[in-house]
C-alpha cells in the first residue's frame, strides 16, 4: 500500500541503547461489507505498512485472530519473530502477544499467563471478566547493550474493573519476580490514570509517557473508532516500563496509510532504554 502524502514513520528506526516499543490493538476480524472502514481486508494493508514503517524493536498486538496474525507476520517479513498466543485453555481464539525484532533481540524464554487467580492455568477466569484474559512475554537478549529485559503484551477485561485491577496487580508481580527491567505494554480499556495504572505505578511501572523527554505528539484518546481522534478523550493504550528504563520519545499514531485507519485504536510508541551492561 502506498503511504498518504505526507505520511511518514512516527518513530522509525532506532540506535541503540534506544528500544522502539509499540502497541497496537489490530481490532478482531468480523463480518463487514467490502470497503467497510472495519473491515479486515480494508485495513490489512494499512495495518502492515504502518508497522513496517515504523520498525519497533517490539511490538505487542491484541484482538488478533490467526488470519490476521499470519497476515501481519507475513507482510513485515521474517526479521520479527511472532509470539502470539489465543485466550482459551488450548491457546486457540483472540490473541495477544509479542513480535520482535530478531536484529536486534534474541528470544531467550517465552511465557504465558492467565489473568486470574490461577494464572498458570490457561483459559481460567476470575474476577467477573467476561472471557478469558491472558498475558504473554518474553525474556529478550539485547544483542547491541547486552542487557535482558522483560517484554510483557496483554488485554484487560473490558466489562469488570474489579478484573482490571486485579490482573494489573499480577502483571506487577510478574515483573517483581523476573528481577529483569521490564516494558508492560497493554489495551489497558481503563483510562490513563485509573486503579490498573496505579497499581502497576505503585509496583514500580509507571506509564512512560510522562516521563519522555520529548512528545512527538499531543495525547489523544487512544479508542478513536475509525473518527478523527480527540484531545478530549482518554487514552486507554499504553507503554508502561520499570523505573530504572530511560524514556526519550513518545507518540500516539494518526497515521493513515493510504488514507486508510488501521484499526480502531491508535497505536502508542515509547523509545526508552536500559542502559548497557558493566
Amino acid at each position: 500500500m502506498h503511504r498518504q502524502a505526507g505520511d511518514r514513520p512516527l518513530i522509525g528506526p532506532v540506535a541503540a541503547p534506544d528500544l522502539h516499543c509499540m502497541t497496537l490493538n489490530l481490532r478482531r476480524s468480523v463480518p463487514r461489507p467490502a470497503g467497510h472502514p472495519d473491515s479486515w481486508e480494508h485495513r490489512r494493508d494499512a495495518v502492515v505498512a504502518l508497522v513496517a514503517s515504523e520498525e519497533p524493536t517490539v511490538l505487542a498486538v491484541q484482538e488478533a485472530l490467526r488470519p490476521q496474525a499470519v497476515d501481519l507476520a507475513t507482510g513485515i517479513g521474517s526479521r520479527w519473530e511472532a509470539l502470539l498466543l489465543g485466550r482459551d485453555r488450548y491457546g486457540d481464539g483472540e490473541a495477544v502477544g509479542l513480535l520482535v525484532d530478531t536484529e536486534r533481540c534474541s528470544v531467550v524464554e517465552r511465557r504465558s499467563w492467565a489473568m486470574s487467580r490461577t494464572p498458570l492455568r490457561p483459559g481460567s477466569r476470575s474476577w467477573a471478566t467476561a472471557f478469558p484474559r491472558h498475558a504473554v512475554g518474553a525474556v529478550l537478549d539485547d544483542h547491541a547493550t547486552g542487557r535482558r529485559f522483560l517484554a510483557l503484551a496483554t488485554h484487560l477485561d473490558v466489562a469488570s474493573p474489579w478484573a482490571r485491577l486485579r490482573s494489573a496487580q499480577l502483571l506487577g508481580r510478574i515483573v517483581a519476580q523476573s528481577g529483569l527491567p521490564a516494558v508492560v505494554m497493554a489495551d489497558w480499556n481503563a483510562p490513563v490514570g485509573s486503579a490498573p495504572w496505579r497499581a502497576l505505578a505503585e509496583a514500580g511501572v509507571p506509564d512512560t509517557w510522562g516521563r519522555a523527554s520529548r512528545h512527538e505528539t499531543a495525547e489523544l484518546g487512544t479508542y478513536a473508532a475509525y473518527r478523527e481522534p480527540r484531545a478530549d478523550k482518554p487514552r486507554i493504550d499504553g507503554v508502561l516500563a520499570t523505573e530504572d528504563a530511560v524514556v526519550s520519545r513518545v507518540a500516539v499514531s494518526t497515521r493513515r496509510p493510504g488514507g486508510v485507519w488501521p484499526s480502531d485504536h491508535l497505536a502508542v510508541h515509547a523509545v526508552l532504554s536500559f542502559g548497557t551492561t558493566a
